[in-house]
């Protein structure tokens, strides 16, 4: 029986320590350059040697590999080289010499003692010894080789020395290069474009990937500014000249159509003649659309649409089978190309990229005929048409949605440290409302989540929404497509209602509305503007029985016994949290991201948010409801009303991913949000506030724990004292760098992760915002101060791990408070948070996804 444990044991180390062998040492060198040089540069001979000791070795007497260097190569980086190469060693576990795990549980598995079922677990879970091979070593001398000699080294040799020890069970190789003197480009020039006008001809020189040493002309030829002869950029500038004529109307240009001549120049030199033959000049043509559809009963429409005026004109014609819903407007809004206008693939693609996003189609064909043609390529005027065929299938309109779903969120009041939750929601889709690709949508979704920490039920929520989305912008917004030259462009309607109810904080909110009109223009794949057009929020919260007993005066006490002593501080929040209030803002947003969202390697992620609100109520509250008086409230509904705050926000994020290695990431983000109060009011809207600390912010405090500035929020010896902030700040300033590592591979369909970070951060009340009264000048107030406020920066760090499956990485913090301001006696690792590891103030945070 223990025989058995123990299998499984090592089986589940296995699994839990490294990938199947395949996935973690096969290496693919990448596909050299295609042969379309015609006159390549000579190169000196290499010779590729192979050690005698290895060359006569049998299969049973190869050693194994136990390290792979690169001695000469500092012109590459070492993963350069690594990728080059297929002779490697084994995996060691963290790195420690010798400890090489994977190996131990495939000969485990090999030796057939444990049987073949578990054995054969083993082996797939382990790696065979990385026994070398001299054909593959003497394939890798020629693949560096290559390397060196596409990237200007033309006389570069490669030769691999193998050292073996342990009486020649074991085997170090060493790849030792001579990559000789450089060779470089000198002199670029072009053939066969001398139909392209000066101001083409200017674009296509400024675009080059080569860099020029001098001011590029319309000659059609330059000095290259001494960078290094490489194959591999010839290529990218011919895969750059084919786009660049492709776009401007040489749609029959292929590969084949560009070639390199190079000759040597000087003995390290070389001069380039890249020669294009462009063939004709082309123009779009009429357009020829193809739908089909999934409704069988449907007939067949046909309809004939014309295309602009004049000498760019032409028709779209358009046949529609089993398809009874939708309309030739909406594939003539996607067209990017106008018939008569001069070919242009990037227009063509876009098109179909236009297509695709509206999300009524499943597929997605835009071709192009390019006959045979004799047509003179200096004439414009007889420049010869090419007909657009566009072929089409729609998606079933109807979808109904049944979902079960998992949430996080803070409380209703912010004096939970994390919820989480359950929930089931169900949803009507219908991809195209009218006919023009509006995609309506309506759902209803209730969701319980439960306090972690204490193990218990707080918060019920139930919500409906619905939204149209049109892909287009709608009127008077629609010019703005063409004139900015839009990538994509949409509209997006929506509404919801929420009620909430939270037992345990004895509160609820009856209803909360929210209406939003958003424009959204992106303008290059990476760049986007969003423009939320008035959007309107409306919150009527509500106390069940004991809300004053066991929440208000548990949080900022009675008149008689107050936890926060300041009286102005006492009554905001009051006001807060138990009137009702109305919001409308005017919000424009600037995004420019290259990251993927949820993998966040590489890559970038900037954001400006300006803000202006409330600024319609307190228009009708001075000019028509009080023309003599403002007082901050709309007279509608029951009591005093609905209470307004104007303000404007503005907000600016910072983000920047860099690998490290192949398994590692670094991350960084900066986060600057400044809000100002505009009205009769002197703070803004509790929900336009910033707050600091918890699970994406500032990790060494629990969620909104932090601040304002360095001042004690609640009265000294209250049980309070270290409650969520509860206040907020008109400032906030934040900063994290995490470095994140996959340490495990595949182990549970996930790979593991472990990160260390640190985040500094703090927000502060503004310079409308009165603060904490105080006699004392010295005393905090939590009010910014240029010359103070670096000294209330929070700082903390700790370290965490990643899970990651394909859709989602769950991720658990553990964080330490590195400087506390609001001790700032204490210095580093205050002296009373010295506790033990998962007491505190050591903050165990979860989370979905990365903290950024």
């Amino acid at each position: 029986m223990w025989k058995g444990v123990w299998a499984v044991l090592v089986c589940c180390i296995g699994l839990l320590c490294g990938p199947p062998a395949a996935e973690a040492t096969k290496r693919v060198a990448p596909p050299g350059p295609d042969a379309w040089v015609d006159a390549q540069p000579e190169a000196a001979s290499s010779l590729s040697r192979t050690p005698s000791s290895v060359a006569d070795t049998t299969e049973t007497q190869r050693p194994v590999v136990t390290g792979v260097r690169f001695d000469g190569g500092d012109a590459f980086p070492q993963a350069t080289l690594e990728g080059r190469v297929r002779t490697t060693a084994n995996r060691r576990f963290l790195g420690i010499p010798g400890f090489t795990w994977w190996v131990w549980l495939y000969e485990l598995g090999d030796s057939g003692r444990l049987g073949d079922r578990v054995g054969q677990a083993l082996k797939s879970s382990g790696e065979p010894p990385a026994l070398l091979d001299e054909t593959v070593l003497a394939s890798d001398v020629e693949r560096l080789e290559a390397l060196f000699q596409q990237e200007g080294f033309r006389e570069a040799s490669v030769e691999a020395q193998v050292d073996t020890t342990d009486g020649g069970e074991a085997a170090e190789v060493t790849f030792v290069v001579e990559p000789g003197p450089p060779t470089f480009f000198r002199e670029i020039q072009y053939e066969g474009l001398q139909t392209l006008a000066p101001d083409q001809r200017r674009r296509l020189l400024r675009e080059s990937a080569i860099p020029a040493a001098e001011q590029r002309d319309t000659t059609l030829r330059f000095r290259a500014d001494q960078r290094r002869y490489s194959e591999p950029l010839l290529l990218e500038e011919r895969r750059r000249l084919l786009t660049f004529l492709r776009n401007e109307g040489y749609a029959a240009v292929t590969r084949d159509s560009i070639r390199a001549f190079v000759e040597r120049a000087a003995p390290d030199s070389f001069d380039v003649n890249l020669r294009v033959q462009t063939g004709p000049r082309y123009r779009f043509g009429d357009v020829f659309v193809e739908v089909t559809g999934p409704e069988a009963e449907q007939g067949v429409r046909r309809d004939t649409l014309a295309l602009g005026e004049g000498a760019r004109s032409g028709r779209m014609i358009v046949t529609i089978e089993q398809e009874r819903r939708l309309r030739p407007s909406l594939i003539r809004r996607a067209l990017r190309f106008q018939p008569g206008g001069w070919y242009s693939q990037e227009e063509v693609l876009n098109t179909r990229r236009r297509l695709e996003a509206t999300g009524v189609f499943g597929l997605t064909d835009v071709t192009t005929s390019i006959p045979d043609s004799t047509a003179d390529p200096r004439a414009p005027e007889t420049a010869e048409r090419l007909p657009q065929s566009i072929r089409l299938r729609t998606q079933p309109r109807h979808r109904v949605r049944l979902e079960m779903f998992a949430l996080q969120r803070s409380g209703a009041l912010g004096v939970l440290d994390n919820e989480l939750g359950s929930g089931l929601g169900l949803s009507y889709n219908n991809l195209n409302l009218f006919g023009g690709g509006e995609a309506f949508q309506v759902g209803l979704s209730g969701s319980i989540a439960g306090d972690i920490q204490r193990q218990i039920l707080t918060t019920s929520q139930l919500e409906a929404s619905t939204s149209l989305q049109v892909p287009y912008l709608i009127q008077p917004f629609s010019g703005l497509d063409d004139r900015l030259g839009l990538f994509d462009a949409r509209t997006r309607l929506s509404f919801s209602l929420v009620s909430l109810r939270s037992p345990e904080l004895r509160f609820a909110i009856r209803g909360r509305g929210s209406g939003q009109l958003r424009l959204e223009m992106q303008h290059t794949p990476t760049v986007t503007s969003l423009v939320d057009l008035p959007t309107v929020s409306f919150s009527n919260p509500d106390t069940l029985a004991g809300f004053r007993r066991d929440i208000l005066d548990r949080l900022i006490g009675s008149e008689d016994n107050p936890v926060i002593a300041d009286p102005v501080q006492r009554a905001q929040v009051l006001e807060d949290y138990t009137q009702p209030q109305f919001n409308n803002a005017f919000r424009y947003t600037l995004r420019a991201a290259n990251v993927d969202p949820l993998r966040r390697q590489q890559g970038f992620s900037y954001e400006g948010v300006f803000e202006v609100g409330s600024h319609l109520p307190y228009l009708l509250d001075r000019l028509v409801l009080s023309p003599d008086t403002v007082s901050g409230r709309l007279p509608i509904g029951t009591g005093d009303g609905l209470l307004y705050r104007p303000y404007i926000r503005l907000i600016g994020d910072a983000r920047q991913y860099r690998p490290l290695g192949r398994h590692g990431v670094l991350a960084g983000r900066l986060f600057v949000g400044f809000a100002q109060p505009t009205g009769p009011s002197n703070v803004v809207p509790f929900d336009r506030r910033f707050y600091s600390g918890g699970a994406s912010s500032v990790r060494g405090w629990r969620l909104r724990e932090l601040g304002p500035g360095s001042v004690q929020s609640f009265a000294e010896g209250s049980s309070a004292t270290g409650e969520t902030n509860l206040f907020g700040g008109d400032i906030k300033l934040e900063g994290s760098v995490e470095v994140r590592r996959t340490v495990i591979r595949n182990f549970l369909a996930a790979n593991w992760a472990v990160a260390g970070f640190m985040d500094a951060g703090n927000v502060w009340f503004g310079p409308s915002n009165p603060g904490f009264q105080t006699d004392d000048p010295d005393q905090a107030t939590g009010k910014f101060r240029v010359d103070a406020f670096f000294r209330e920066v929070a700082v903390g760090s700790g370290f965490g791990l990643r899970l990651s499956w394909e859709y989602l990485i769950a991720r658990f913090d553990l964080g330490w408070r590195v400087i506390d301001p609001a001790n700032p006696d204490g210095g580093i690792f205050p002296a009373e948070d010295r506790g033990a590891l998962f007491a505190d103030p050591a903050i165990l945070h979860f989370g979905i996804g990365h903290t950024f």
